[in-house]
């Protein structure tokens, strides 16, 4: 688990030979290649590029036009399944592969593109039909012809369809010309205008236009006559939608039957089109080339197996690449490679809302991959409502693809937490599973069903929960500073080791020892200091427990404060020995001493004490949920066993889950990335992007060489004698 280590290559080839040698990178697919820019080009390798770029946007254009989506659906994959089938494809080399699919494409996408251009002609000759019936249609009654028209050629005449209120005003506009009108409805009518074609021609359009109004025109290819015209455009259109609907009911067909084909050539293509991309101008001179690149460690004899023929350098990369250090402004990063078990790896998308961990930085997903189902099983805890949830996730395993697995494995690993909790509330659908009958014999024999109730939401329940919140917060923040810590010492800064980290924690079992002190009080807070002359000897919570009866209130009020003020005074010294080494290295960005005063008193200790109050939502989201569920129980009970109280009771309990379930994830969510990523994590990372992706549709079977191109995303084997650990992220 955590990063993978990997090492730089470094590749000298004959420019010339470039697309084999990328061809042999693209079997090994563990290859994360760096970009160099190069003036020189490879004028076949260049054909070769535009080639994979011309046939994927052509099937692109096919799979986009079907309406072929990348990724199925959440609504497709509940209740159809996502395609599972992948097309293998036997590669000896890139350009082979380029011509293999240029084959299939021609073959996969001929009926298709005939089928799609002619519904492309169908419906643009329908929405031209359909405009000329809407603008014939109040000229349908209209039984004239108009070629007599343009036979003129003394005299200009034309038709014009006016509204009827317009009448008056354009006679009077026209008055001295011959006008005939021609009434068509209530709101319009023709108006037909004689005039000289030298003198009353611009005339005539000028007024008319101001009106809004245009002469009346039929297309040349069909009859001059409006009244024909029309009654043709609407035979049209109906033709039209008739085959339309036909080629709607072919496409659609072709669309189920081609599918996975489709999918597996569009995603094929891409990978031909984006290795050539990414290997394209490698850096070297005019007639050598130098490609360059990291690899897992794990594949250094796959590598050289593959590039025996060319001269290969390889070394740590952090010998060759400057790595992370707080004192540099422009930092080279390395590739990050995430190395995770299937399980663990599902929550990589969390880590990812914050970033990729640095190359060097330790991958926090084992540890969500723990927390993340803690926090929303306590938040979510109702086994009924976890069994539901976990049967969702598992639906999107099984049935679906791409990241739609990731979510589904997520969304069960939730439920269950959830269904977990539900056994300690002991609660199901918002009853008390206890006074279930069918039930009850199993919980009676499992002690710890409904050890957290929440049945009755009494003062003394309330209380524990939210103590029991606050406990798991101060574990988590810990948890943060510690990995902070460990991390600093990695990096050898004694500096933020000795008068950061070290303090931080210390001061912070200082802060949580007062406010655990004060519960032990019974909350006095002020009396626990002994202001009031009252010495609290009651144990301290937890305190007690741990170090002994000599743990008392009293002790904790009076050493804590002292404790808290020396960690201050200690990080103010290690502020001031910080300005003062950036002033020397000229960056001067410090606030003077008032600053730093300000930032350790105030905004420290009162971020600590926030931070784990916040952890409280822990509680309170769970007595939210057992509020609303009662709230539902109790609607149900009032309205009997009627339709209307199941009707209620489902209702209210779907919309529980729905509204809840995701308000809980982002509180989950929340807590990582305010409370706890801030305290230790960077998360600058870069991605390690693999030279031939981890695909769904397609499968690569490599013919050059006789080595073994088994090579999953969960394990990558090396030859040198023994299996070598799991690389678990593509």
């Amino acid at each position: 688990m955590g990063t993978a280590k990997l090492l730089k290559t470094t590749l000298l080839l004959p420019r010339a030979e470039t697309q084999q040698v990328v061809s042999r990178l693209a079997q090994l697919e563990w290859f994360h290649p760096l970009q160099h820019a190069s003036e020189y080009v490879n004028p076949y390798y260049d054909d070769l590029l535009l080639k994979a770029q011309r046939l994927f946007q052509e099937i692109d254009d096919v799979v986009k036009a079907l309406g072929v989506p990348l990724e199925t659906g959440v609504m497709d994959t509940m209740f159809k399944g996502a395609p599972k089938a992948q097309t293998s494809y036997e590669i000896e080399d890139i350009q082979g592969f380029i011509v293999d699919l240029e084959g299939r494409s021609a073959a996969l996408l001929n009926e298709p593109k005939k089928i799609l251009l002619e519904q492309s002609q169908v419906s643009k000759q329908l929405e031209e039909y359909r405009t000329i019936a809407l603008t014939l249609e109040m000229a349908a009654e209209l039984n004239l012809d108009l070629r007599i028209f343009s036979k003129l050629k003394i005299f200009y005449a034309a038709t014009f369809i006016i509204e009827n209120n317009d009448q008056e005003e354009i006679k009077k506009s026209l008055g001295d010309l011959p006008i005939q009108i021609v009434k068509l409805n209530e709101h319009k009518s023709a108006l037909i205008i004689l005039g000289s074609a030298d003198n009353d021609a611009d005339r005539i359009i000028k007024v008319l236009r101001s009106f809004g109004v245009h002469p009346l025109q039929v297309p040349s290819n069909m009859p001059q006559n409006p009244h024909l015209a029309y009654a043709e455009s609407k035979a049209k259109i109906k033709e039209l939608e008739k085959r339309s609907t036909e080629l709607g009911k072919k496409v659609e067909k072709l669309k189920s039957s081609l599918t996975t084909k489709l999918l597996s050539l569009h995603e094929a293509s891409q990978v031909a089109k984006d290795v050539l991309e990414a290997t394209r101008k490698p850096g070297g001179t005019k007639n050598f080339a130098m490609i360059q690149g990291f690899i897992p460690e794990q594949m250094e004899n796959k590598f050289k197996s593959l590039t025996g023929d060319y001269v290969s350098v390889m070394d740590d990369p952090q010998h060759s690449t400057p790595h992370e250090s707080h004192a540099e402004d422009h930092i080279e990063k390395l590739p990050t490679l995430l190395r995770n078990k299937k399980y663990i790896r599902t929550f990589e998308i969390i880590t990812e809302t914050q970033g990729l961990p640095n190359y060097d930085e330790r991958d926090p997903t084992p540890i969500i991959a723990f927390v993340w189902p803690i926090f929303y099983g306590l938040m979510f805890a109702d086994l009924g409502h976890g069994i539901l949830l976990f049967g969702l996730g598992m639906l999107f395993k099984f049935r679906g693809n791409g990241s739609l697995t990731t979510w589904g494995t997520l969304i069960a690993a939730s439920g269950l937490a959830a269904a977990i909790g539900g056994l300690g509330t002991g609660e199901i659908f918002g009853f008390h599973a206890i006074e279930l009958p069918i039930l009850a014999p199993i919980i009676e024999q499992l002690g710890f069903v409904g050890m957290l109730s929440v049945s009755e939401l009494t003062f003394d329940e309330v209380v524990k929960i939210l103590e029991i919140s606050i406990a798991i917060g101060v574990v988590h923040i810990l948890l943060a500073f510690f990995l902070r810590l460990w991390a600093d010492i990695k990096k050898h800064d004694k500096m933020m080791v000795l008068y950061h980290d070290i303090p931080t924690i210390v001061q912070y079992f200082a802060v949580v020892s007062l406010i655990l002190a004060a519960i032990g009080s019974g909350y006095d807070i002020i009396g626990m200091f002994g202001i009031t002359g009252v010495t609290h000897n009651e144990p301290v919570p937890w305190l007690t427990v741990v170090f002994g009866d000599w743990v008392t209130v009293d002790l904790v009020a009076k050493a804590a404060p002292l404790v808290i003020i020396g960690t201050v005074i200690t990080m103010i010294i290690g502020g001031m020995k910080e300005e003062k080494h950036l002033k020397k290295l000229g960056k001067d960005e410090g606030g003077g001493l008032v600053g730093i005063v300000v930032e350790t008193i105030m905004v420290r200790i009162i971020e600590m004490l926030s931070n784990t109050i916040s952890y409280s939502r822990l509680g309170i989201m769970l007595l939210v949920h057992a509020a609303l569920l009662v709230t539902v129980i109790d609607s149900f009970e009032s309205l009997g066993g009627t339709a209307g109280g199941y009707a209620v009771l489902i209702g209210g309990n779907i919309g529980i889950m729905m509204i809840e379930g995701l308000i809980v994830y982002i509180q989950t969510i929340r807590l990582h990335l305010y409370e706890w990523f801030p305290k230790w994590y960077i998360g600058e990372g870069v991605d390690f992007r693999r030279l031939v992706p981890k695909m769904l549709n397609s499968k690569f079977v490599w013919r050059t060489r006789a080595i073994d191109h088994s090579l999953d995303d969960n394990r990558v084997e090396a030859r040198r004698g023994t299996s070598e650990p799991i690389l678990g992220k593509s």
